[in-house]
């Protein structure tokens, strides 16, 4: 049960499966923290909730990649079609 409203977290078993995931998609070394979270999409077309899989390799070194689908709907193959798609890449600055 929610008692503040808004979306539920996400699944840890699928964000567990996500994570390995990336882990075995991009070859990760442990030390790269991977975080999964869903967010509200207020684009023009997008879909309300979108998946974002964030890479954090060191200070000032963090990559977001976005699924346009909530995390329950994502893949195997999603992930691994990121590494492919640049599209749904941003690099976070500090």
């Amino acid at each position: 049960m929610n008692l503040f409203g808004g979306r539920p977290r996400v699944d840890p078993n699928q964000a567990d499966r996500i994570k390995s995931w990336a882990r075995s998609a991009w070859s990760l070394p442990e030390e790269t923290t991977v975080m999964v979270t869903e967010l509200e999409c207020r684009e023009p077309g997008c879909p309300p909730i979108e998946t974002v899989i964030a890479l954090l390799e060191g200070p000032g070194k963090t990559t977001q990649f976005k699924i346009h689908k909530t995390a329950d709907n994502v893949t195997q193959l999603d992930v691994e079609a990121l590494t492919q798609d640049g599209e749904h890449q941003h690099d976070i600055e500090p």
